[in-house]
């Protein structure tokens, strides 16, 4: 009865339970993923991204305090904090070593040297973006190949600036003809304030396209014969990493400190392949690795800020 009760309550609540599916139309198959169920950040699976480290005129310095799991969910907060660049070195000249520290701290996390994705694959993210003047969340990723940036390809599965409430912004880049000219294929798709509720964003990509999805929609594509490069090479099929986080200012208007603390909160990040890969794939995922069950716990009150 007690559990009856209790499982009623929950469900009045509106807490649900789910499991990544294991298979999906297309002939995918699940072979990584975070539903983070846990406490902390699972660093087998991701790495924190510390200091002052791109977007020379951002104003945040990332740090491992703004990055949180709680109720299933990781959330990367963004903070109104004066706070030191652990990268400060006054004798290194690149220019992120060189400031001391940022009026705000942020969270972002990347698969980098963890776990790198690889061609056919399709990253799905459930993700609900913070809403704050200045706020310029991403998910997006980077490719690992022979080349710097941006000849080494990019590809930005959601991108977002505080000035336009309902508009996202996805891209393709990679260096025109190999070289450190970027190219770009930008789209945007509108919705009413994406800040008010979770949507899944996805990159997806085979030997032939390579495409992103918002809610089941294609919203920008691109051959992937077009990033083909004079020497035989193409970005677009080397292994790439995710990266997640919230940058403050730069791109987005400038920030106001009375809209802070905010957070930008991602259900689960999934990843799928297909033939042979998928098959070695999931033999080499145990137990510990495949997606658990979200935990069930009593929806607590919102507090005006979160901490």
């Amino acid at each position: 009865m007690r559990h009856l009760l209790m499982t009623c309550c929950l469900l009045a609540a509106g807490i649900a339970a789910a499991d990544a599916p294991r298979t999906l139309e297309g002939g995918w198959h699940y072979a990584w993923g975070d539903e983070f169920n846990g406490s902390k950040l699972d660093t087998s699976k991701w790495k924190h991204e510390l200091g002052v480290i791109r977007n020379r005129d951002a104003v945040q310095t990332y740090t491992k305090d703004c990055v949180k799991v709680r109720g299933g969910k990781l959330l990367l907060l963004s903070r109104a904090k004066e706070t030191k660049n652990s990268n400060y070195n006054p004798r290194k000249e690149h220019w992120t070593h060189q400031i001391k520290s940022m009026p705000y701290a942020s969270g972002s996390v990347t698969t980098r040297d963890v776990k790198h994705f690889e061609c056919p694959g399709r990253l799905e993210i459930r993700a609900k973006i913070p809403k704050a003047k200045g706020v310029w969340p991403a998910l997006w990723t980077m490719h690992v190949n022979q080349y710097g940036w941006p000849a080494n390809g990019e590809i930005d599965i959601l991108e977002h600036i505080s000035q336009e409430p309902d508009t996202c912004y996805s891209l393709f880049r990679w260096g025109a003809n190999g070289g450190d000219q970027e190219h770009k294929v930008i789209r945007t798709t509108s919705i009413p304030d994406y800040s008010k509720d979770f949507h899944t964003y996805v990159l997806e990509w085979d030997e032939e396209t390579m495409r992103i999805l918002i809610d089941g929609t294609e919203v920008n594509s691109t051959p992937m014969s077009a990033a083909d490069y004079p020497d035989g090479n193409n970005p677009l099929r080397t292994p790439c990493y995710l990266i997640m986080n919230t940058a403050i200012g730069g791109w987005a208007e400038a920030s106001d400190a009375t809209q802070y603390p905010v957070q930008f909160e991602i259900d689960y990040v999934r990843y799928y392949t297909k033939g042979e890969t998928a098959g070695a794939a999931e033999s080499a995922t145990d137990d510990n690795d495949k997606p658990a069950r979200k935990k069930r716990s009593k929806k607590t009150k919102k507090k005006k800020k979160r901490a």
